[in-house]
């Protein structure tokens, strides 16, 4: 039910936000939005229909969400190592959802209509984690947005200056993603992945904190970060598991 009922505040919102943002018309009855992702796209909610509806009919996926901030370094190194390895052997048997928020804390301010975002390492933290927010509505699907993120945590320098970098090595049109930063739908989105960790990963607990088919215990995270391979391939029950779980079964 909580899934559900996020899924329509999620929907509606970025809907509106896009259609007012960007000019963007989409179906009158929302139970539209998810029927195509050429609709979905057109009211830009593809990852929200992704996450939320077009995953449900696909029960052999395993679905991994990682809960983390931009400049933190165990988020980093997790991504780098773990995450990045298993999106490149096993992406056919995973849904894998970023989810760039962290222990970040927000404030609604009247007079703007916006939020106001707080992060642990910072405003460049608070940066990044918009960027990466914006790239990944900007670019929904996971091959398109994980190359993005894995050079953006592979590089310590100014948030902007990697952005920019990475951006041109994985095929990301920045301009694309700096004018969602800017925007109020980018503020919006930011508001959307705050509600979302703060209804799923316990107040002030570490990050990266991660969930597997939507829980989380001591012994999913302590295996997730050992071998995430491992872990996704011994959770995945379908049919034909690739050759990378082959050789670890």
């Amino acid at each position: 039910m909580h899934s559900i009922c996020f899924l329509i505040l999620v929907i509606y919102t970025v809907s509106v936000l896009a259609a007012n943002v960007f000019g963007i018309q989409c179906p009158n009855s929302s139970a539209d939005w998810c029927k195509t992702k050429e609709i979905a796209t057109s009211c830009g909610v593809t990852k929200q229909c992704a996450s939320f509806v077009w995953k449900r009919n696909d029960n052999d996926r395993v679905n991994f969400t990682i809960y983390y901030e931009s400049l933190c370094a165990d988020c980093r190194q997790f991504i780098i190592t773990q995450v990045w390895f298993a999106f490149q052997a096993i992406s056919d048997i995973v849904n894998l959802t970023f989810i760039p928020y962290g222990n970040a804390h927000e404030i609604y301010r009247p007079e703007t209509q916006l939020y106001q975002f707080y992060c642990q390492h910072g405003p460049d933290e608070c940066y990044g984690n918009l960027i990466h927010t914006c790239a990944i509505a900007s670019y929904p699907e996971t091959q398109q947005h994980m190359p993005f993120i894995y050079c953006m945590d592979s590089i310590v320098d100014d948030v902007e200056k990697v952005a920019r970098q990475c951006a041109q090595n994985t095929s990301i049109d920045f301009e694309k993603v700096a004018n969602c930063t800017n925007s109020r739908m980018g503020n919006q989105l930011q508001h959307v992945y705050a509600t979302q960790t703060e209804h799923t990963k316990p107040t002030q607990s570490f990050v990266p904190w991660v969930t597997l088919n939507g829980n989380h215990t001591e012994e999913i995270q302590n295996l997730a970060e050992t071998d995430l391979i491992a872990l996704i391939c011994d959770t995945y029950k379908g049919a034909n598991p690739p050759a990378r779980c082959k050789k670890i079964l």
